[in-house]
């Protein structure tokens, strides 16, 4: 939970993992009467009513950790995906690192995040 610029609450969680969106679409009304719920556990005195609700899907990789540099297969292009719920951590990381790439420099933390990671 976190609060917004404009006096709001935001409420998230309750996350699953899902491989069939037109699932994960058909529970959003149950996730949101759950996370109210977990709210007024939390926060009885407080009224709260839900104005939005949404859900996603997180695109992670098989450690964790998103993928960020060049791809093999494509010389000179340069991607970061894969954050999983982490975007706004690892889109720092994937800004420094990919900056440094493109202007042809090594980055000091590129192999951690790379395609060929896995390879022994």
């Amino acid at each position: 939970m976190r609060t917004t610029p404009d006096h709001r609450i935001l409420v998230g969680g309750r996350d699953e993992p899902y491989y069939n969106p037109a699932r994960r679409d058909k529970l959003l009304h149950h996730k949101t009467r759950q996370l109210t719920e977990d709210f007024r556990g939390h926060f009885p005195e407080t009224s709260f009513l839900p104005e939005f609700s949404w859900t996603g899907t997180f695109g992670s990789t098989r450690d964790g950790l998103p993928y960020i540099g060049e791809y093999p297969r494509m010389p000179h292009t340069y991607f970061a995906l894969g954050f999983g719920g982490n975007g706004i951590t690892f889109s720092q990381i994937a800004a420094g690192i990919v900056c440094s790439l493109v202007q042809g420099k090594k980055h000091p933390d590129a192999a951690l995040f790379s395609f060929n990671r896995f390879k022994g």
